[in-house]
């Protein structure tokens, strides 16, 4: 059985399609299945929440787009949680599995996501090439055509939250997610460490499409990663910089109870794990 595993954001308290395409294993190319069925999995409880088949021409929940093209219906109001889309069909050669995860959004979270695609998408930078038709006297002529190569919401989406764990992971220790984040002061810092975690992805990508080639004395040399890796390195020592002391601030929250007892911490002992400054700011607090 061939199995393979897919990520889709939708948006929250909305109906939004999931699509997803069904491929002939040998061909690759979008053929109908013989027949499938399908179930979806509540993440964090591990139980099948809804279930439906579907054939050649769509099912329960799901409507045939073309062919092998299918599309599924995904009420965010219904299912606010993160879901397991599992789909299960037969080909005539091959049995496949195919889920998707799928994680309802805020509009956070598309907000954040267009001050990122300014940052990491040079697409959005320069979205239109003017590519003309040379034959200006064809019925076909079209003065230009507009590209659009860059990232989708799902990428974005996860960047801003593989950028918050980034933060979390740095001490003083914090649970800041994208909905929780204050991006109003702050936005900077979470778009750069949602950078970081783009441009490890691109470095990835280029580690297995950059390309040499020489031969008689001509050479091709498509090196993306070199590139990468110094300019990430840049933003690695201003973003370290930066939040090592931005991070200084939610060492000044929180309670401490301290009760005497006979064996129990000592007062210097306690005041030596107190982190620098926490008096002054405590006083600082009660008289504002």
């Amino acid at each position: 059985m061939l199995s393979f595993v897919e990520y889709e954001v939708v948006h929250s308290e909305q109906i939004e399609p999931v699509t997803f395409y069904v491929k002939d294993t040998i061909t690759n190319d979008l053929i109908d299945p013989i027949s499938g069925s399908w179930s979806l999995i509540r993440i964090d409880t591990d139980a099948a929440v809804d279930t439906g088949t579907f054939g050649p021409s769509g099912g329960t929940g799901i409507t045939r787009i073309e062919e092998g093209i299918y599309n599924f219906s995904f009420d965010a109001a219904t299912y606010p949680y993160e879901y397991d889309l599992s789909l299960k069909y037969i080909l005539q050669n091959e049995t496949v599995a195919q889920d998707i995860f799928i994680k309802p959004i805020s509009s956070k979270y598309y907000a954040y996501a267009a001050r990122l695609s300014n940052q990491v998408d040079k697409a959005r930078k320069s979205i239109k090439d003017e590519i003309e038709n040379m034959d200006r006297s064809s019925a076909n002529y079209n003065p230009s055509i507009q590209f659009f190569y860059g990232y989708s919401m799902k990428h974005y989406a996860f960047y801003l939250e593989r950028g918050c764990q980034y933060l979390n992971a740095i001490p003083p220790y914090t649970s800041l997610t994208v909905d929780s984040f204050p991006f109003t002061h702050h936005g900077a810092i979470l778009i750069d460490a949602a950078t970081i975690a783009a441009l490890e992805s691109q470095g990835v990508f280029a580690i297995d499409t950059d390309y040499s080639y020489s031969l008689g004395g001509n050479s091709l040399v498509i090196d993306h990663y070199t590139k990468l890796s110094g300019f990430t390195q840049q933003i690695l020592n201003r973003f370290q910089t930066i939040v090592l002391s931005w991070k200084q601030q939610f060492r000044a929250t929180g309670n401490i109870i301290w009760q005497f007892t006979p064996g129990g911490m000592r007062t210097a002992r306690l005041y030596g794990v107190l982190p620098s400054g926490y008096w002054s700011r405590v006083l600082s607090a009660f008289t504002q």
